[in-house]
């Protein structure tokens, strides 16, 4: 076997061809189209349970295959290009799931496309392929999966235009699509991803040999535009750190990694030439003109926006449990568009976890770059061979009294935001003791993680740069911000729009003004370090040191009601000042509850 070869790869695949002639009706378009039959070519690892309901659907990137996982021959230099996430034991178990992988409808491995033979022709569709949306390619699918009797989806996901795709899996079969993945995507191209499309399709249609798409029986072929096409877009798919570093490397190291295949007299001699050149020259010898035109075609119409009315439109139907994978670096999908999925998933009162990893790597990271991404996958797939990593880097002091006191304040039923979630716990506490619904805010990865691990959906967000105005009024019975309210830059603007947001909003904080902690500042001269403000100085995340006698001056100011005020005090002197009436003495921790007057 290959030395070049993943040693943890799936192993031995064999692709497969689902055919079906439709006759005089055809496969149906969406534009009213129809195809005479239907080839897809796909590739499946694990095996298909007694019930059909344990398929894993790959939705593939726009130039990539059916080849997902595993290798065909024991020369292979490559195995598949998901295979770090997709085998046993891996994120996604082939051990617990059917996964299938197929091409897309339009593409040219094995699918139907443009290279295709038309049954009613007998010559290749060429410049006659009808124009085909991401739509068609996930009706297409269906296909193929009610051949395969696959009954109910356990996860569709993918990545780029895989995202596309598996958005418009849960959009079109909500009754058996439970899960989805999306990964580096949003609900449209944004109008500078737009521009690189219109460029990269002009260079390929202004290729001289293009002849209309009707080349296939010509000697040359539009390679040149097809190439140049391919350049353009490569850049998209990198970040402008990754490349500085990538392309610091000698020219004669790039050299031997890269062939340049031609040179100008205008050639600065640079690495990214021969690394650009050898991209479009192995791309050629992969893909088809016609097809990248179609699939590039049916990716930039796509928008949910405008199709629905509003991206809550699109989702308002959808029933099956979502991630968003955003990419820091990502600027064919940045991460504030890839939000709009989660904020508008939120809005619809969908069941929605959205994280972003940070690479160096763009757009493509979600190829190369997947440790953190698997363990996300696979801590929403409940696949358990994810070992755990502690807890996040800022601790979150959650006890028991904590939860029980909160829990005592919070209706059954209710529908709750908990923000600085940490790793979920007390979230998972109100589900099992309360029956809540809701989701954690938290900017932690790790936090993020652990939630996935305890089935609490969590929407990563740092509160001091985005807030929460995308969210709708009402959204909440009750907003909960645990021993969080310290560590915010603006508590005034967050409380406003928690109490916008939320019926009642559940403040915890510690009390400096606790006569531990006067006593140590008037004793000792230095910043108190105890129980409840366990930090020294200088790596606290506590920028707001605020009393219980400052909260009350804040509500009276900003016009908040103190509905409720608990004190939580384990020190005999603390329980004694306050049954005195010396509340700002002895309330060592404190437990509000809060709303608009």
């Amino acid at each position: 076997m290959s030395e070049y070869l993943h040693k943890s790869s799936y192993g031995p695949v064999t692709p497969k061809d689902f055919n079906k002639d439709y006759g005089e009706s055809g496969f149906m378009l969406e534009n009213g189209k129809t195809l005479p039959a239907l080839t897809i070519r796909y590739e499946t690892y694990g095996k298909l349970n007694a019930t059909a309901d344990n398929a894993v659907w790959i939705c593939s990137p726009l130039t990539a295959d059916a080849h997902a996982a595993g290798w065909y021959t024991e020369n292979d230099k490559k195995a598949g290009w998901w295979d770090e996430l997709i085998g046993p034991g891996k994120a996604i178990d082939t051990d617990r799931f059917f996964v299938v992988c197929s091409n897309i409808l339009g593409g040219c491995k094995g699918t139907t496309g443009p290279a295709t033979i038309n049954p009613r022709t007998g010559s290749p569709y060429g410049s006659t392929f009808p124009i085909i949306t991401i739509g068609d390619m996930v009706h297409a699918q269906k296909e193929l999966a009610d051949g395969l009797g696959i009954k109910e989806f356990y996860c569709v996901l993918g990545g780029s235009m895989g995202g596309f795709q598996a958005m418009k899996w849960a959009i079109y079969y909500p009754e058996q699509v439970k899960r989805i993945v999306i990964i580096a995507s949003s609900p449209r191209f944004s109008s500078q991803a737009l521009g690189f499309e219109v460029v990269a399709r002009d260079i390929i249609t202004q290729d001289p040999d293009f002849n209309n798409g009707d080349y296939y029986d010509k000697a040359q072929k539009p390679d040149v535009g097809l190439a140049n096409a391919r350049k353009l877009a490569h850049i998209t798919y990198l970040s402008a750190i990754g490349m500085e570093q990538k392309f610091k490397r000698s020219q004669e190291q790039e050299n031997k990694n890269h062939a340049v295949t031609y040179s100008t007299p205008f050639d600065l001699d640079l690495p990214i030439e021969s690394y650009l050149r050898y991209q479009g020259k192995k791309f050629v010898d992969r893909f088809d003109a016609n097809s990248y035109l179609h699939i590039a075609h049916a990716t930039d119409a796509f928008d949910l926006e405008t199709e629905y009315g509003s991206i809550e439109n699109a989702f308002s139907g959808i029933k099956a449990e979502v991630l968003n994978v955003n990419l820091s670096t990502d600027w064919l999908f940045p991460p504030h568009e890839s939000r709009r999925i989660t904020s508008a998933l939120l809005n619809d009162g969908k069941t929605v976890t959205s994280l972003e990893l940070d690479t160096q790597f763009g757009h493509d990271g979600f190829l190369i770059e997947v440790g953190e991404l698997g363990k996300a996958v696979g801590r929403f797939l409940d696949s358990k061979i994810i070992p755990q990593q502690g807890t996040q880097a800022v601790p979150v002091f959650h006890e028991q009294s904590d939860f029980d006191l909160i829990g005592s304040l919070v209706a059954d039923g209710s529908h709750v935001l908990d923000l600085g979630c940490g790793g979920g716990e007390l979230m998972e506490y109100l589900k099992s003791k309360k029956g809540v619904t809701g989701f954690g805010i938290e900017k932690n990865v790790q936090g993020i993680l652990d939630c996935l691990e305890n089935d609490v959906p969590v929407v990563q967000r740092d509160l001091d740069e985005r807030g929460l105005s995308d969210l709708k009024d009402g959204s909440f019975d009750y907003a909960i911000i645990n021993r969080t309210i310290q560590e915010i830059r603006d508590p005034v603007a967050l409380l406003s729009q928690l109490t916008r947001i939320a019926k009642r909003v559940i403040v915890t904080f510690p009390n400096f003004g606790h006569w531990s902690a006067r006593g140590s500042l008037m004793v000792h001269g230095r910043m108190p370090v105890s129980k409840e403000l366990p930090y020294e100085w200088y790596d606290t995340p506590n920028i707001r040191v605020l009393t219980l006698k400052d909260f009350h001056t804040l509500c009276d100011k900003e016009g908040f009601k103190i509905e409720t005020l608990n004190y939580q005090n384990d020190h005999r002197m603390s329980k004694l000042l306050t049954a005195f009436g010396l509340k700002n003495f002895g309330a060592e921790h404190v437990i509000a509850t809060i709303s608009k007057k």
